[in-house]
């Protein structure tokens, strides 16, 4: 069996290092590659992934170092279904995860393939290194490592030092995906929350905006006191939080900080320029779990005015009342008491109180002033 000498294993270390730096930095896979290509002195380097059948190749995924992709997209539409390693390359069996290809098939009989003579000897290629991706029955791809064929065909120690370096690119694949998924799981929450019709704004623990939509962007700038003028030509500028929303945020960890219990959300309706009315609802989010709490904030924004006189009932359906509490809110925000209301609705005061409680647990309001502000009375009500 080889041995690697002193300098084969300071070889393999520093390619280890760079494995290390590409997860700490945010580097790419292709860095990576590009430094195999020195290390095993070959002559270029391709990345293939397979599709979710391991039937064929998922070009969108796979590259190449240095060539044309041209070669990539002809093993991709044709050349794997006769690639004597492919079947080896995608298999989920924990065996050889680095093999070379006379390990599965002898260069006497590769080079009387059909697969060799049309496709690799255009290419003037001969020997592979196959470095296998996979973690238990995930399998990212392979990393194939290609000489030419005047070149020395890979040999026992190359394999012995790809071995070597199998967990820490299969760490690199892993967190690669892990970002790709979070990046594209981020980009439809994103654009979800642009395309509905509420300002959304998110706040991290400094109260800096981590995420806001068009609809908070042109609230935030009302709010700021921005003229007409400037609020169409500000595409590209980042909004800053009004100091009224931040010293909101501000009161709703009070509580908590007082050992007293967190309000789970708070509402207030804040007239801006151009006759605009807004109705905002604060959503505080802490996690429990540390000894210091940190904080976050989802803000929704809805422009009152957007909706004329239907803009309370509107309100109200979005906080779930039932019919029942909707119309003892309307009587209650014109005014009406209790026992006033009972008897408009023929029920006892005792129904009303109760129905009024769930109307403020579900609403985040404390009074009826603040009521009042939220629902509008209709003559149609009393009619």
């Amino acid at each position: 069996m080889y041995t690697l000498n002193k300098n084969e294993y300071d070889d393999a270390l520093n390619l280890i290092n760079c494995c290390v730096s590409c997860l700490k930095n945010g580097g790419k896979a292709e860095d990576i590659l590009s430094e195999m290509l020195k290390s095993f002195k070959a002559d270029d380097a391709v990345f293939l992934s397979a599709n979710n059948n391991c039937d064929g190749v998922n070009l969108a995924n796979s590259y190449v170092l240095r060539k044309d992709r041209k070669y990539l997209n002809q093993y991709a539409d044709y050349f794997w279904r006769y690639d004597p390693l492919y079947q080896m390359q995608f298999c989920t069996t924990p065996d050889n995860p680095v093999f070379k290809t006379d390990d599965v098939i002898p260069y006497s009989q590769l080079v009387n393939l059909e697969y060799y003579n049309s496709f690799l000897r255009p290419q003037n290629l001969l020997g592979e290194l196959v470095i296998r991706l996979y973690s238990k029955d995930s399998i990212f791809g392979a990393i194939s490592l290609q000489r030419f064929k005047e070149h020395p065909n890979f040999a026992k120690k190359d394999t012995q030092k790809a071995s070597l370096l199998v967990p820490y690119l299969i760490n690199i694949f892993e967190t690669a995906n892990r970002f790709i998924k979070i990046n594209e799981e981020r980009m439809l929450l994103e654009q979800w929350m642009e395309s509905h019709p509420e300002g959304i704004i998110l706040l991290d623990s400094e109260l800096q905006p981590i995420f806001y939509n068009s609809q908070a962007k042109l609230f935030c700038q009302l709010l700021n006191g921005m003229n007409e003028k400037a609020l169409y030509d500000s595409t590209s500028v980042e909004i800053s939080i009004p100091q009224v929303i931040a010293q909101d945020c501000k009161n709703l960890t009070r509580p908590h900080e007082n050992n007293s219990p967190l309000q789970s959300h708070s509402n207030r309706i804040i007239n801006v320029k151009h006759k605009k009315r807004y109705y905002i609802q604060y959503f505080p989010i802490i996690s429990p779990s540390r000894e210091l709490p940190i904080w976050r904030f989802i803000i929704f924004l809805n422009e009152l005015t957007r909706y004329g006189g239907y803009a309370e009932e509107i309100l109200t359906k979005q906080h779930k009342l039932s019919e029942r509490e909707e119309i003892i809110a309307q009587y209650a925000a014109i005014g009406l008491s209790n026992k006033q209301i009972a008897e408009k609705l023929c029920i006892s005061p005792y129904t009303v109180q109760n129905h009024l409680k769930s109307v403020f647990e579900k609403t985040g309001l404390n009074n009826r002033t603040q009521l009042a502000n939220l629902v509008k009375y209709t003559d149609s009500l009393l009619s």
